[in-house]
């Protein structure tokens, strides 16, 4: 799908996988995971990646253009409206893309969203009990062979500042619900962290 963007008063179309290549090169706190969720998402024939928490849209860019490559679908939700941003205004009418505004936790939210996914990714609040609510809502919705991916396991410091945490609480909400519901998770390393559950 061409978007057409602007750039010094000059129209230039470019590519979902285009805008993708743009934000990676750029520092963001999900850059270094950003191929690691293009990669996942595009291993799935029809990916249906369910996203909380699109921010920015650097996340949702990665799934999009791996979505569009494999003919699958991304459902976005956020408190915040990310369509107000001009960064993500290009996306507006990608027939890949639904964005949901609201709380993920909200169960007029929750009606609105895809039953089941291929890919689940979690960037929100990270609030242990907002984390493990979201587990409990939204681990039934991930397929057989499907994966479950949470952001923020290491830290939660912003622009690119150091952990401010020894356990963050997203790891804390991975480790306790894994451990009650006989499940595992492994943590992809990096600055930030990005754990990861293979359903």
């Amino acid at each position: 799908m061409p978007l057409a963007r602007v750039f010094n008063g000059e129209r230039v179309v470019t590519t979902i996988y285009d805008m993708y290549l743009d934000r990676l090169s750029r520092w963001s706190d999900i850059q270094e995971y950003m191929p690691f969720l293009y990669e996942t998402a595009g291993s799935y024939q029809n990916v249906r990646v369910l996203e909380l928490g699109a921010r920015r849209g650097n996340s949702t860019v990665a799934f999009l253009a791996a979505a569009q490559a494999v003919n699958g679908s991304v459902t976005s939700v956020d408190i915040d409206r990310v369509t107000d941003y001009s960064q993500m205004r290009p996306l507006v009418g990608c027939p890949y893309w639904t964005f949901i505004p609201g709380s993920d936790l909200e169960k007029a939210v929750q009606a609105l969203l895809p039953v089941e996914v291929d890919v689940l990714f979690v960037d929100t609040s990270h609030e242990y009990d907002h984390t493990v609510r979201e587990l409990e809502s939204y681990m039934p919705r991930v397929a057989p062979g499907g994966i479950a991916l949470f952001h923020d396991t290491n830290s939660l410091g912003w622009g690119g500042n150091p952990p401010q945490d020894d356990y963050p609480e997203v790891r804390q909400a991975l480790d306790n619900w894994c451990s009650r519901n006989n499940r595992n998770w492994q943590n992809i390393e990096g600055t930030y962290g990005l754990g990861v559950i293979r359903a």
